[in-house]
């Protein structure tokens, strides 16, 4: 698997309303992810000890060919400008630190106990 790794910082916005910032991530996710099939599963860590008030979102894709799909339709999607101001929007919940691309080892190793 291929993974897109965003972090982000909350803004003073979101951090004084937290309740209001949680329900707008769901509503953001359901509304971003839906017309992106490629994208096989989202994860979300918040720190709360060290670097608090940062989000880490890591986005999964089988392989490089669906993560340059991904970005040919986000391509497509800004294109609409109704679109992309949905979009923008968050900058009024969150600033980009930084994006990296993660990979899974080649080697079978970590585990998760049910």
């Amino acid at each position: 698997m291929l993974y897109l790794v965003y972090r982000m910082r909350l803004s003073p916005r979101a951090r004084r309303d937290m309740k209001a910032f949680w329900a707008w991530l769901e509503d953001r996710e359901r509304w971003f992810y839906r017309d992106l099939p490629m994208v096989k599963e989202v994860r979300w860590h918040y720190s709360v000890i060290g670097d608090v008030y940062t989000l880490e979102n890591w986005a999964a894709f089988e392989d490089e060919a669906a993560w340059g799909a991904y970005r040919a339709a986000l391509g497509t999607l800004k294109a609409d400008t109704s679109w992309e101001s949905e979009r923008v929007s968050q900058e009024e919940w969150w600033d980009f630190l930084d994006t990296r691309i993660m990979t899974d080892p080649p080697v079978t190793v970590g585990f998760r106990r049910e």
